[in-house]
């Protein structure tokens, strides 16, 4: 819109021009909001992780607070399943690690690499499932001996994520060879479901 005078023609004096471009002005107010937007999704990504972290401290030192036996560091396989109140009543609870060895609560009760004494080193090196065998037949006589265990029955077993399921089974069958008719395997909560 050009400002003239009377009925003339505006080309004859020039004119001056009344409205202001807001181009470039809503050009940069969207490149603004864009950068907006960015930054604070990526503020709200780190913001989301670092709360999943302090939980999963938290839901971690609960589990040691709560489960003594729990110190003994295993890499335990996450589910999303009920948590059993290990507490309740002293349940106790068997940790098999890698190495093996077989904890009750954080007293140690059998190591795998110290059985058969009077077996060579070679022995000991060549056949690590007749060493294996050894080691449950001593933790099958330990469970038999542990008064607590016989009265109640129950066990609970934690066991690494890194050891053979079959490594695992061959346990629970001793367990259950050992009179103890109820246990149950423990894993860590999933927190990401």
């Amino acid at each position: 819109m050009g400002m003239s005078s009377g009925g003339e023609d505006p080309s004859e004096y020039g004119t001056a021009m009344s409205e202001i471009n807001v181009a470039p002005l809503v050009d940069v107010m969207l490149v603004l909001l864009i950068i907006f937007m960015v930054t604070s999704s990526v503020e709200t990504l780190r913001a989301e992780q670092e709360v999943q972290r302090i939980r999963k401290e938290i839901v971690e030192e609960d589990i040691a607070a709560q489960h003594p036996s729990q110190k003994i560091p295993i890499n335990m396989p996450k589910v999303n399943a009920e948590e059993v109140n290990l507490n309740e009543e002293q349940k106790l609870v068997l940790t098999m690690t890698r190495d093996p060895a077989f904890y009750i609560g954080e007293t140690l009760v059998v190591r795998c690499d110290d059985q058969a004494p009077g077996a060579s080193a070679q022995l000991k090196a060549k056949d690590p499932a007749a060493r294996f065998k050894r080691c449950l037949s001593q933790l099958e006589k330990k469970l038999l001996e542990n008064e607590k265990l016989q009265r109640d029955g129950e066990i609970y077993l934690r066991a690494d994520r890194a050891i053979p399921y079959g490594q695992a089974l061959t346990v629970m069958a001793r367990i259950r060879k050992a009179g103890i008719t109820k246990f149950g395997l423990v894993a860590e909560p999933d927190l990401e479901d």
